[in-house]
């Protein structure tokens, strides 16, 4: 019977540690895309607005290079690194060449941040391991990434940007976040219960 009850009481605490991380917000000049783009490369995701999206859950690297790692931090003094671990990936993209920019705005996410991606090259090295499955992304193309007109900054699950398509190259803003994923609401409560459980099987 002790047995029994730690096994349930294991598959308790398993069962908790699911998780996952996604926005949960954006304000400003932002839209959030329930689903992913089939396509964001040049000339498939226009207008004025910074298009945002969530990319893929719980992705477990050894490390991987971003071009950003202190949070909280801004693009203009980011500090690159190598991080490792289980990671969300998620997606902020802008293509507009109506002079109407900056746009300026907030996407807020249910982890913290813990790594930026904005340089074309390293956005091109995380697009297969990060990418949403299915989207098509501008892997190689030079005119992609943080430009000297953009900016963005972090601080805790929140990232506030200021972006701006340049013309007539035909440019896309592009960044990738990486946040920590969090615990489902019920994996929490069933972590609860776990522990309780054993508890009073003790007794």
């Amino acid at each position: 019977m002790k047995t029994y009850t730690m096994m349930a009481a294991t598959g308790l605490v398993i069962g908790a540690t699911a998780a996952s991380a996604a926005i949960t917000g954006v304000s400003g000049s932002a839209t959030w895309l329930g689903v992913a783009p089939a396509n964001c490369s040049p000339g498939f995701l226009t207008g004025p607005t910074v298009y945002t999206w969530d990319e893929q859950q719980n992705v477990p690297t050894g490390g991987v290079f971003v071009d950003m790692v202190n949070n909280p931090g801004t693009s203009a003094g980011a500090i690159s690194g190598v991080i490792g671990g289980v990671f969300d990936s998620h997606f902020l993209h802008l293509e507009d060449y109506s002079g109407v920019g900056p746009f300026n705005g907030s996407v807020t996410f249910s982890g913290q941040i813990i790594g930026v991606i904005f340089v074309n090259t390293t956005l091109d090295s995380t697009d297969a391991s990060f990418g949403a499955g299915g989207t098509v992304y501008p892997t190689g193309y030079p005119f992609r990434g943080l430009n000297s007109q953009s900016s963005f900054s972090i601080s805790g699950n929140t990232l506030n940007f200021s972006l701006f398509a340049l013309s007539p190259v035909p440019e896309v803003v592009q960044i990738r976040v990486l946040t920590h994923p969090v615990p489902a609401p019920g994996g929490i409560a069933a972590l609860g219960l776990g522990g309780l459980f054993l508890s009073r099987r003790r007794r």
